[in-house]
């Protein structure tokens, strides 16, 4: 025997998900009253409620880790489901990631997470890598080098930003004595990042020297 579990169509109206999360707030319902809310209907032969129940008990972990095509694969669930499945999923992560929703949009809001790297003694080269709105992906500490020089290969700028699915980086080193503009050699290997990223599809958004107070950005500089 096993109990029966009504459909939505059978709950008295206040306790639909949509009416019981208007009357009660989101903590009060389950997960797939949650996802019922989320994706608004159901398939042909299974209302939102049944389909959410499903889909919960394959478990969150599981669901994660699945491709979209996997996920169309799943009985009742569609393209359109399976995408908004998988939207769902990513903004959860991207809520429980170190930066959240940060997104730099000025070179002083790019400083502002480089100067968090500065280094007293050392040259610290450090990249920060977006999406096309400027959100933050992730950071690299690329390379440390001496008191006044760094050095390092595009390839391994480029990599993270190819493992990420980054559309921009703004690469930052600081200058530990204190002179914040760009040597011969900085110009030089702006233009040679530059270029490579050109090649792979990125965008180099900037290149900035910094120390804890201030900052020079090629960008704002029209050097780049």
């Amino acid at each position: 025997m096993r109990y029966k579990i009504r459909d939505i169509k059978s709950l008295p109206e206040e306790l639909r998900p949509r009416e019981k999360l208007i009357r009660h707030g989101a903590r009060k319902l389950s997960d797939e009253e949650l996802l019922a809310v989320i994706l608004g209907s159901g398939t042909k032969g299974k209302d939102v409620l049944a389909l959410s129940r499903e889909i919960v008990r394959i478990g969150w972990k599981s669901l994660e880790s699945m491709s979209l095509h996997e996920l169309v694969r799943l009985k009742g669930m569609g393209k359109v489901k399976a995408l908004q499945i998988k939207a769902l999923l990513e903004l959860s992560k991207r809520i429980r990631e170190p930066f959240g929703s940060t997104r730099v949009l000025s070179p002083e809001e790019a400083h502002r997470i480089l100067a968090e790297h500065f280094h007293s003694g050392k040259e610290v080269l450090v990249a920060l890598y977006l999406d096309l709105s400027h959100r933050v992906l992730g950071t690299e500490i690329v390379a440390i080098g001496s008191l006044n020089r760094v050095y390092s290969h595009p390839k391994d700028i480029l990599k993270p930003a190819v493992e990420l699915s980054a559309y921009g980086i703004i690469v930052g080193h600081n200058h530990p004595q204190g002179d914040l503009e760009p040597s011969e050699e900085d110009v030089k290997f702006t233009e040679r990042l530059n270029q490579a990223c050109g090649i792979l599809g990125f965008e180099l958004v900037d290149h900035i020297i910094f120390d804890r107070e201030s900052y020079f950005s090629f960008r704002e500089r029209e050097l780049l």
